[in-house]
């Protein structure tokens, strides 16, 4: 998975994988493991996803937050995401580069984790208003929180830091705020 996220899946090559594996270059040993360069992509996806299962664990026990600001709670699952982005970096890149091409490991993605995600972020969200807001759209809610983050790490991957120049203290700060002013109009905790 990092010679598919430093150089994208068409690039990398199977005596590289090979190398990488520690296995001799050209020899075809790859192929004594997996039958193919595309098998390989698909169980390293499917590992990833089955090893990050943290993220959705920690927004689902509330009592880890709990005595924090509502806007505190926020910023600490907005930078739990951005730590679970850098660390599944390569697994991100061949998401963004090269999954295109294979619909069904997008597929894959989008429901193991994607879905997964926003449904867990999403009714912890609505958990976090009292008495119950009937007029938030919590889904959708759930999908900016994680695509504001998301745009942050992804720019900031890309680049070597976010072109806007706002570093992540005050991006995340922001994002934030904008989610609580939607969850506490009024300003009442």
């Amino acid at each position: 998975m990092r010679l598919f996220g430093e150089q994208g899946y068409a690039a990398t090559t199977v005596a590289q994988i090979e190398a990488a594996a520690g296995l001799r270059s050209g020899s075809g040993g790859l192929y004594r493991h997996f039958t193919s360069k595309r098998e390989l992509l698909e169980h390293g996806v499917r590992e990833q996803l089955d090893s990050g299962h943290d993220l959705l664990a920690f927004i689902a026990r509330p009592d880890e937050l709990r005595g924090l600001s509502l806007r505190d709670r926020l910023m600490v699952l907005a930078k739990a995401g951005l730590a679970r982005l850098e660390d599944e970096r390569d697994l991100n890149r061949v998401i963004v580069r090269d999954l295109r091409d294979f619909p069904e490991l997008i597929e894959l993605v989008r429901e193991n984790e994607m879905v997964r995600i926003q449904s867990v972020l999403a009714a912890w969200l609505k958990q976090q208003v009292t008495p119950p807001a009937p007029d938030i759209d919590w889904n959708a809610l759930a999908a900016v929180l994680m695509g504001g983050v998301s745009h942050y790490w992804l720019l900031r991957d890309a680049m070597g830091e976010h072109p806007s120049g706002v570093d992540q203290t005050r991006y995340l700060a922001a994002l934030v705020d904008l989610v609580v002013a939607r969850l506490e109009p009024d300003g009442q905790p």
